[in-house]
């Protein structure tokens, strides 16, 4: 956490992307800290070694311990754009990740 900033922190296995790290910097836009936007990175360690790096950008909701993200990832160095709905506790530190490629049937 920041003063005016929270900070999230994951990692774990999403699909093609192999092994993949990511933060989100949510910055509220509200004095109880239940919504707002937020920017984060990625990087990820592909299963051949290789690495892909994105940026993230979006909108998130929190109620109690839980929040919703909605990101559109950019990565860069390949043509990757998509879509990612993410519902995680951070108490628990449990959650879920959807992800959508926003032109695969382009």
């Amino acid at each position: 956490m920041e003063k005016d900033q929270i900070i999230l922190n994951y990692e774990g296995e999403i699909g093609k992307y192999g092994h993949v790290f990511f933060n989100h910097k949510l910055t509220p836009s509200d004095s109880q800290e239940t919504k707002g936007s937020f920017t984060g990175f990625a990087r990820t360690v592909l299963n051949d070694g290789g690495s892909i790096q994105g940026t993230l950008s979006g909108v998130w909701k929190r109620s109690g311990p839980n929040f919703r993200i909605h990101s559109l990832d950019d990565a860069i160095g390949i043509e990757d754009q998509n879509y990612v709905e993410i519902t995680v506790d951070i108490v628990t530190k449990n959650g879920s990740l959807k992800l959508f490629n926003l032109y695969e049937h382009w």
